[in-house]
C-alpha cells in the first residue's frame, strides 16, 4: 500500500532521465504544481516542446546518454527511457543516493507513483491504483473532472476571503462551524458546479447574517 504525500517541491532539483513524449509528461506535471523548482533533462535529443523548454531556459538540458553520478544533487528523479536497462540503472543510482525515484511501467523499481490528478488552482484531487490499473486511475479521474469544474478552483479564492471575514463577524467557534458547514451543503455546491459563484456567495453572506442573528437573538 501506498502512503499519500503532497511534495512542495520549491527550490528542488527534479532529473527527469529521457527526452520523449512520457518525459514530456513528466515535466508538464511537475510545472503544473507553480513550484519554482529546477528541472534537469538528461536526453541525447528532445521532443519539440522539450526543446523549446529548454531554449527558453525553462529546463536545463544535458544533451547526453545518461550515466552514472549524473543523479547528484537531485531531490526526484524520472527514469523516463524507453530502454529497460537504463531505467534499471537510474533506480539502482537513485536509490543508493536516497532519492525518490519513479520508473516508467515498473511500480516494484520505484519509490513513488504519481496519481491521475485533476488540479483546479489550489484544489488538488487525486486518484491512484498503485500501478495497478493506470486504466482505471484515467476513468476516475474523467469523472472527477466533470464532477469538479475549473470553477471550484475561483470558488476557493473566494472562501479564502469570506473566511477572513467571518472571523470578525461571527466570533464565536461555534458559529464559524454552523456557518461553514452551511458552506458544504448540496444546494451551494450546485451552484459552484454550475458556474453560479456570485449566487453562492450570496447565499453564504445571507447564511452568515442568519446565524449572526440567532446568536445575537440567544444572548439577547
Amino acid at each position: 500500500m501506498l502512503y499519500p504525500l503532497n511534495v512542495d517541491l520549491t527550490g528542488r532539483l527534479v532529473i527527469v532521465v529521457g527526452g520523449g513524449r512520457v518525459a514530456e509528461r513528466k515535466v508538464n506535471g511537475i510545472f503544473a504544481a507553480d513550484a519554482d523548482v529546477s528541472v534537469r533533462v538528461i536526453a541525447p535529443e528532445l521532443t519539440e516542446l522539450l526543446w523549446e523548454l529548454a531554449d527558453s531556459g525553462r529546463i536545463e538540458w544535458r544533451r547526453d546518454h545518461y550515466a552514472r553520478t549524473m543523479l547528484e544533487g537531485a531531490f526526484l528523479v524520472y527514469a523516463a527511457t524507453n530502454s529497460p536497462t537504463v531505467n534499471a540503472a537510474v533506480a539502482a543510482e537513485a536509490k543508493e543516493r536516497d532519492i525518490l525515484v519513479n520508473v516508467i511501467d515498473d511500480p516494484a523499481a520505484s519509490s513513488f507513483q504519481i496519481p491521475s490528478s485533476v488540479r483546479r488552482d489550489a484544489v488538488l484531487l487525486t486518484v491512484s491504483t498503485g500501478g495497478g490499473s493506470p486504466a482505471l486511475s484515467r476513468a476516475i479521474r474523467m469523472e472527477l473532472e466533470q464532477l469538479y469544474p475549473p470553477s471550484f478552483g475561483i470558488w476557493l479564492e473566494r472562501v479564502a476571503h469570506l473566511r477572513s471575514e467571518m472571523r470578525a463577524r461571527l466570533p464565536d467557534s461555534e458559529e464559524r462551524t454552523a456557518f461553514w458547514r452551511m458552506a458544504l451543503y448540496p444546494h451551494i455546491l450546485n451552484m459552484v458546479r454550475d458556474g453560479e459563484l456570485e449566487k453562492a456567495e450570496v447565499e453564504l453572506r445571507n447564511a452568515a447574517l442568519d446565524i449572526g442573528a440567532k446568536s445575537s437573538n440567544r444572548s439577547g
